[in-house]
């Protein structure tokens, strides 16, 4: 089977910081500029979701993507209106290809700002 990278996703990471008033809100700060990451995207096999479900971990979706040094475990990443936290990532024997981006299903936050890195 192939693995198309056609799902458009975000990365963010949560960020504290400060109005102009100095009050502290949230920036949702995205690690990529305006246009979308693009990702190949599967749910668990019943194989893995029978495995987790024994060890006792969430049940997560898989995202492949390309490679980008900013991704790592802690980020949010968002795909079709839901918002997921990323649990592990795996460079496939440190080819610097593709990152295999295991992530958890969170509750969506409420955000002041939203800014994109260039």
């Amino acid at each position: 089977m192939s693995e198309i990278k056609d799902k458009l996703i975000d990365i963010f990471a949560v960020v504290p910081g400060r109005d102009l008033a100095g009050n502290e809100v949230k920036i949702k700060k995205y690690i990529h500029d305006k246009n979308r990451l693009r990702a190949y995207v599967r749910g668990l096999s019943q194989r893995e979701k029978f495995a987790a479900k024994s060890m006792g971990a969430e049940q997560s979706t898989i995202f492949k993507v390309n490679f980008n040094e900013k991704i790592r475990t802690g980020l949010y990443l968002e795909f079709r209106g839901e918002t997921y936290i990323i649990a592990s990532v795996d460079g496939f024997e440190f080819y610097r290809r593709d990152l295999t981006i295991r992530a958890n299903r969170c509750k969506t936050e409420i955000f002041d700002y939203e800014e994109y890195d260039e």
